[in-house]
């Protein structure tokens, strides 16, 4: 009897270790009917709730309170331990308390259960004193040796400790009653520090179920378990660019090769030194994607085999995220496109730029008013003329009061050519000279806003659209992540741009080196999808200094930041993400960020550089002249038609006449 009430007071002790809920689950316990009964009555008052079976599709933040009990000495719990284990039930978040007798001999049970360095099982064995002693157990590898370690030992309760505690200064007591007396175990530490003493330290916890003493160093498992001791861990590591990265990952040479390899091994490698394990690395020409067959490459291949443990960065995918886990962001980059801002007149008819819409409609209705004022004032002038030697004429140069004439006065002004014909009195010309005033001003205006427009980049190329409707012309770096994602993405601005500017039908597709892509930029008119880092440190080290201040960058994949990969539910999983972050937090990964990554070039303060102006420029005041020239010898042949009709018909007039006159 009282054993069985110990070993019940054990457990729901060990329960309330870590002051968190719990769940417990009995499949495969050989116990007897009253000792049950006993089980679930003492559960039920220390509010643990338990259960003979695990209800399906739980949630993980559910699985992680469940706590499976099972009883070495029991004569199917061999035979249940290993199906549990092919099943993936001692991976984490599940629990687990073995219940073992005094000799330990049963303890050979535990050689073939996969408990890795993530597996939470706890084997409780029985003390000579009627304690139990709590001793964890694991191994790093399938193949390695199983690794103990005492967790804690519960005794039955008694008065000893608090005398004992004034003795010694090697635990800490906490009584967990209504009247909790606890001391933090920071503070205690404070303490050894300032004492000078480096004592090990066991909390007691004193109530009515025992006294347990907590060796731990930590209640956080893996916090306790971050020696791996040499334990080998590979890394696939990816080379596009150049078998001489193998040589180069961390020594800062050839940055501009393969630098999201580098990125990754740099903070891949202080993980591994961390865990106190043994680096291995494995090369790879691909991240990893799908073939003809189905089949996967790259290092996604590696990780499903299981000949790797992390990769190098790794942008998300939907079919990625089924058969692998993304562990943590270590460093950043981006797949882009990158251009110069193609020259304002490619885009737009600079010639009507300079004056807004309301500008150019007041000039018209200025020019416009002068126009019909211009006529008035001809139409009398021509009525007064000039008498000369006595009989009526006009003066050579004056306006006739014809709509021709104002009309050349009119484009003369406009265009500031001179006319041979003007108004010869006062209301003429001062309509005239008002006229050529606010002209002038006005074409001085536009002449300075021209010669700045001339040379003036456009920023309409600012989106996925204006890139399809530019003129600029498209290519991608031959790398097989940029192959992958322009045939993947099927949105339609993106599928056209693909179709339309970089595979076009019938012609070979826009792919090139980086060092191509890049020059090509320089040229200008030209649209590069490339990875950013790489990219900008080959146009830092090529380009003139006003060559870099016109660059735009426009997203097409539209990902979030690339995240280092790893095995599905790898018992390494939790143990790279905790250090990773303390990498992070560190400011570890922000230094090597900043070592390795190149930002966007910026040119240094205003550079003046002489530039021509080109064919580009004035195309729309060489199409109008061509218009011009094609036109005027259209008017010329209508004006010699019209004239030849006109005499054609006088002559035909005068026959007319000279008949008539014979006829009467």
């Amino acid at each position: 009897m009282n054993g069985a009430k110990f070993a019940i007071d054990m457990l729901i002790s060990f329960f309330k270790l870590d002051d968190r809920p719990a769940s417990l689950l009995i499949p495969s316990l050989c116990w007897n009917q009253y000792e049950l009964k006993t089980l679930a009555k003492a559960l039920c008052s220390a509010g643990v709730s338990w259960a003979y079976s695990l209800q399906p599709n739980r949630s993980e933040s559910y699985l992680q309170h469940l706590v499976i009990l099972a009883d070495l000495s029991c004569p199917a719990t061999p035979q249940f331990l290993y199906k549990a284990s092919n099943q993936g039930y001692f991976k984490s978040p599940y629990r687990w308390l073995l219940l073992a007798a005094e000799s330990g001999n049963q303890f050979n049970l535990l050689q073939d259960v996969d408990m890795l360095i993530d597996s939470d099982v706890v084997i409780s064995s029985k003390l000579a004193d009627g304690g139990f002693i709590f001793t964890d157990v694991y191994r790093i590898s399938e193949k390695s040796e199983l690794i103990f370690t005492t967790r804690a030992i519960w005794r039955t309760a008694t008065n000893n400790y608090e005398n004992e505690s004034n003795k010694s200064s090697d635990f800490l007591i906490e009584e967990d009653s209504q009247n909790e007396t606890s001391v933090k175990l920071s503070e205690y530490k404070n303490r050894n520090e300032e004492n000078g003493t480096n004592v090990p330290v066991r909390i007691i916890t004193v109530n009515k179920y025992g006294v347990m003493e907590d060796y731990r160093e930590s209640k956080v498992l893996l916090a306790r378990r971050r020696n791996l001791r040499r334990h080998t861990l590979t890394m696939a590591n990816v080379i596009t660019d150049s078998n001489e990265t193998r040589k180069h990952l961390d020594d800062r040479l050839n940055l501009h090769q393969d630098s999201i390899t580098k990125m990754s091994y740099t903070i891949v490698k202080i993980c591994f030194e961390m865990l106190n394990a043994t680096e291995k690395l494995i090369f790879t020409h691909t991240w990893g994607y799908k073939d003809k067959n189905g089949n996967w490459q790259g290092i996604i291949d590696h990780l499903l085999k299981k000949e790797a443990d992390l990769g190098t960065l790794t942008i998300f995918t939907k079919e990625r995220m089924e058969c692998i886990d993304y562990i943590a962001m270590v460093g950043s980059t981006a797949v882009r496109f990158v251009f110069r801002e193609p020259p304002l007149a490619l885009l737009s008819n600079i010639f009507t730029l300079p004056f807004t819409g309301a500008v150019w409609f007041a000039i018209f209705i200025c020019v416009l008013a002068c126009a019909i004022f211009l006529y008035i004032t001809s139409k009398w002038e021509a009525t007064v003329g000039m008498v000369v030697r006595g009989m009526f004429a006009q003066h050579p140069l004056q306006l006739n009061g014809t709509w021709a004439d104002v009309l050349i006065l009119i484009i003369g002004a406009v265009l500031q050519q001179g006319c041979t014909l003007e108004p010869r009195y006062a209301a003429g010309r001062c309509v005239t000279l008002l006229l050529f005033i606010a002209l002038t001003i006005l074409y001085s205006a536009y002449s300075a806003n021209i010669v700045v427009l001339l040379r003036a980049p456009s920023s309409s190329v600012r989106s996925l659209p204006d890139l399809l409707n530019s003129p600029l012309k498209l290519g991608a770096s031959d790398f097989e992540y940029n192959r992958y994602f322009f045939k993947k993405l099927n949105e339609p601005v993106r599928k056209a741009i693909y179709n339309k500017k970089i595979a076009p039908k019938g012609k070979k597709p826009n792919f090139f080196s980086m060092k191509e892509g890049v020059e090509k930029i320089r040229r200008g008119l030209f649209a590069f999808h490339m990875e950013l880092n790489p990219g900008y440190r080959l146009i830092q080290e090529t380009y003139q200094e006003d060559e870099k201040c016109d660059l735009v960058e426009i997203d097409y994949i539209n990902e979030i930041d690339p995240w280092v990969p790893g095995q599905k539910r790898s018992p390494f999983k939790d143990l790279f993400k905790i250090n990773f972050m303390k990498i992070r937090e560190t400011g570890i990964q922000a230094n090597n960020h900043h070592r390795l990554h190149v930002p966007r070039p910026r040119c240094s303060g205003t550079i003046s550089t002489f530039s021509s102006v080109g064919i580009t420029d004035m195309y729309p005041a060489l199409l109008a002249t061509t218009y011009g020239m094609l036109l005027a010898p259209a008017v010329l042949l209508l004006e010699i038609t019209y004239k030849r009709i006109i005499i054609l018909r006088a002559k035909q007039k005068a026959r007319n006449q000279v008949i008539d006159r014979f006829l009467s």
